[in-house]
């Protein structure tokens, strides 16, 4: 078994395994990780423990756990980042370059830029990363994202009032399937399963297990069953409270915790 803690380094980021080495870490400690990149300032979002497949190379190591220096570097290179956005925009302009310019990012190390953008085409950008390189004295590296990964990176509250799931949760493993919207009883227009990306909303994802836990366990609607009240029908559901709604003889109707509902054959 190999020892491992859950690192992201954005806002609803891919979580990535490091090696913690002698490390006792816990849930939303920040500390300084080894990576591709360089050094990086990332946060813990899973503790110690034991991966259940061995990974197919070595886990980079988990340096040490940030310091108040460490937290002051990464503020003060987002705000560094912020000012570049603003010369990206403006060599943009300058340039003529059709793309939609989504985030810059200053590396823990302080040793590149790294620019996202979003566009319909690819366009050419060389001549852009060598005016950015000239203007900002650094490193530059500029990647293409799609509407999802731009929700992600700048996105902020989505049409239910809430911050976005992609900003506030880790990013999920599985695709999003309209099964998922099917399960959960939703209607099938695009403006209510749709987030502000044009994709569908990562929190299906997020919620499909309990809807389907709940499905496996229900009576059907329509079905009779018995109750400690007596026996009657199934009518609806109410999910988050683990209960259906039953209808008895006479009219009268109640919601019950499906474990207290058992179908008759």
């Amino acid at each position: 078994m190999t020892a491992a803690v859950g690192v992201v380094f954005s806002p609803g980021g891919k979580v990535y395994s490091f090696d913690p080495g002698v490390l006792e870490l816990a849930w939303n400690e920040r500390v300084i990780c080894q990576t591709s990149r360089g050094q990086e300032y990332g946060r813990v979002v899973k503790p110690n423990h034991e991966l259940e497949v061995g990974p197919e190379s070595p886990l980079k190591r988990v340096v040490r756990r940030a310091t108040e220096l460490d937290r002051e570097t990464h503020e003060a290179n987002g705000l560094e980042a912020r000012r570049a956005m603003a010369v990206f925009r403006e060599v943009l302009r300058d340039q003529g370059v059709v793309l939609k310019p989504v985030s810059a990012e200053l590396v823990f190390d302080g040793s590149r830029f790294v620019f996202s953008y979003e566009a319909e085409e690819r366009p050419d950008v060389g001549r852009l990363q060598s005016e950015l390189r000239r203007r900002l004295h650094r490193r530059i590296e500029l990647r293409s994202v799609g509407p999802r990964e731009c929700a992600r990176l700048c996105g902020d509250h989505g049409l239910c009032g809430d911050q976005h799931c992609c900003r506030r949760f880790p990013s999920h493993e599985k695709p999003i399937t309209l099964r998922m919207a099917k399960d959960q009883d939703l209607p099938m227009s695009s403006g209510r399963i749709t987030g502000l990306c044009g994709r569908l909303r990562c929190c299906l994802a997020f919620e499909h297990p309990l809807y389907r836990s709940f499905r496996d366990r229900a009576p059907r609607v329509g079905r009779q069953v018995e109750t400690p009240r007596g026996v009657g029908v199934v009518t609806g559901y109410s999910v988050l409270d683990d209960a259906c709604t039953v209808d008895f003889e006479g009219g009268a109707a109640a919601e019950l915790p499906i474990d207290e509902c058992r179908e008759v054959a």
